[in-house]
C-alpha cells in the first residue's frame, strides 16, 4: 500500500488519536496512520515551509518504518498552484496502486483537490482507494482525537459516474455492481460492523445487473422476468439501502420508473420500449426490435406463423407496394441491414450517415406508436 500524505506548517501538538479499535500518541497523525496501515511507501507532499518546520522531525520519526518519499509543493494561493498540487499527487501514485490518502494538513482547498484527484486517478490510472482518512485533532476530548474514515465520500464519486451512466443510457450495471461491493466490502470488515450486516444488496445489485443485460443485449422474451424479479429484490433490499447505499437512495424511485413499464411482453410494451431505446441512443437495438415488432403484428393480423408473414413482408416490400406498413417495414431493413454490416457492401455514396440514421429511426419510432395507439394493441 501507497500513503499519500501532506505536511503542513501549524503548530502541531500531541494526541492519542483513535481510530476503530486502536490508538497511537503522537504530535504528527502521519505516524500513526504508518503504524496503523504499515504502507511499503509514504509520500509526503509538503511546501517550503513545512520541510524547514517539521520534515526532519516526522521523516526521523517515519525512518524505518515506511520508505519515504518527500514531494515538494507549491503553497496552493493559485489556481496554477492548485493544478500543479494536482499533478504531483498523479505523478505519484501508478498504475493500479493501492492507496491511502490522509487529508489532515495542508491548506484549506487541499482536501477538495485529494477527493477530486482521487476520482481522477480510480478512473485513469485504476487505482483502488482503500481508505481516506482525516485526524481530527480539532475534535479531540478526554478519550483522544478520533480519525474520520471519509473513503464513503471517495466512493460517492463512483455512485456519482454509475448514476449518470443510468441517466443517459439506462444501464444500471454499474449501480449494480457498487451495490454488490458494498456488501462483500461489509462482510470483509465483519469486525466493524457486527452481526448487523446487509443480507438482500447482493442480490438487488445482480438483479439490476441482469435487467441491464438483457436491455442492452435486445433479450426482450425474458426481459419481464428480470424486471419482476428486479421490482421484488429492491423491495426486500428497501431498508438495507438506506442503511448501507445512501447515494442510491435518490435514485430508487428513478429506477423503479425505468424499468417497471416492461413487466410484460405485449406489441404496446414493446413499441414502448423501442423508444426507450431510441431515447437513450441505443439505435441499433431500437430497429431490430422495431423490425421484430412489424413481423409480430403483421402474423397477428394477417398470417398463421411469424416466419410467413416476414416471407410475406419481404415479397410485398420487393413488389414496392405502398402500403403503410410495407414501406414501413422496407425502412426499417434498409436501416438495420446498414447497422448490421456496419456500412460495408455498399457503393459510395450510398452508406447511410449516422444523422441519416438517426433521423430515420425517429420516424420508424414515430410510426409504430402511431400503429400501436391505432391498432390499440393489447396482444
Amino acid at each position: 500500500m501507497k500513503l499519500i500524505t501532506f505536511l503542513g506548517t501549524g503548530k502541531y501538538e500531541s494526541a492519542n488519536y483513535r481510530w476503530n479499535d486502536q490508538t497511537y500518541e503522537t504530535t504528527f497523525v502521519q505516524e500513526a496512520f504508518v503504524h496503523w496501515l504499515k504502507p511499503e511507501v509514504t509520500c509526503v507532499l509538503l511546501t517550503e515551509g513545512a520541510r524547514a518546520k517539521h520534515w526532519d522531525d516526522l521523516s526521523q520519526r517515519l525512518q524505518g518504518h515506511t520508505q519515504t518519499i518527500e514531494i515538494d509543493i507549491p503553497d496552493g494561493k493559485s489556481e496554477a498552484e492548485l493544478w500543479q498540487i494536482f499533478a504531483a499527487i498523479s505523478d505519484a501514485v501508478h498504475e493500479g496502486d493501492e492507496i491511502a490518502f490522509d487529508i489532515t494538513h495542508g491548506f484549506r482547498s487541499l482536501p477538495m483537490i485529494a477527493l477530486l484527484t482521487i476520482a481522477y486517478l480510480k478512473q485513469v490510472k485504476g487505482v483502488k482507494v482503500q481508505y481516506v482518512l482525516y485526524g481530527a485533532f480539532e475534535a479531540r476530548d478526554n478519550r483522544g482525537a478520533p480519525v474520520f474514515d471519509l473513503t464513503p465520500f471517495a466512493d460517492l464519486l463512483d455512485w456519482l459516474a454509475a448514476a449518470k451512466m443510468f441517466m443517459a443510457t439506462g444501464d444500471s450495471s454499474e449501480l449494480g455492481q457498487l451495490i454488490q461491493k458494498v456488501q462483500n466490502d461489509a462482510y470483509r470488515n465483519r469486525g466493524a460492523y457486527g452481526e448487523n450486516l446487509p443480507c438482500a444488496l447482493k442480490k438487488f445489485g445482480a438483479a439490476l445487473e441482469e435487467v441491464s443485460n438483457d436491455l442492452l443485449l435486445a433479450r426482450v422474451p425474458s426481459l419481464p422476468k428480470s424486471v419482476d424479479n428486479l421490482i421484488e429484490k429492491q423491495r426486500q433490499a428497501s431498508a438495507e439501502v438506506s442503511q448501507w447505499t445512501q447515494p442510491l437512495t435518490l435514485l430508487l424511485d428513478k429506477i423503479a420508473a425505468a424499468y417497471a413499464p416492461f413487466q410484460d411482453n405485449r406489441l404496446s410494451t414493446q413499441a414502448a420500449l423501442i423508444r426507450w431505446y431510441l431515447k437513450h441512443n441505443h439505435i441499433m437495438q431500437a430497429m431490430t426490435l422495431a423490425r421484430e415488432w412489424v413481423v409480430s403484428d403483421y402474423a397477428r393480423q394477417k398470417s398463421p406463423s411469424r416466419a410467413a408473414a416476414e416471407a410475406e413482408l419481404n415479397q410485398r416490400a420487393e413488389n414496392h407496394e405502398k402500403d403503410e406498413i410495407i414501406q414501413l417495414w422496407s425502412c426499417i431493413r434498409k436501416i438495420r441491414n446498414d447497422l448490421a454490416h456496419c456500412g460495408f457492401g455498399r457503393a459510395e455514396g450510398q452508406v447511410l450517415s449516422a444523422a441519416s440514421i438517426r433521423q430515420n429511426a425517429e420516424k420508424v419510432v414515430e410510426q409504430i406508436e402511431q400503429l400501436a395507439q391505432q391498432g390499440a394493441v393489447d396482444c
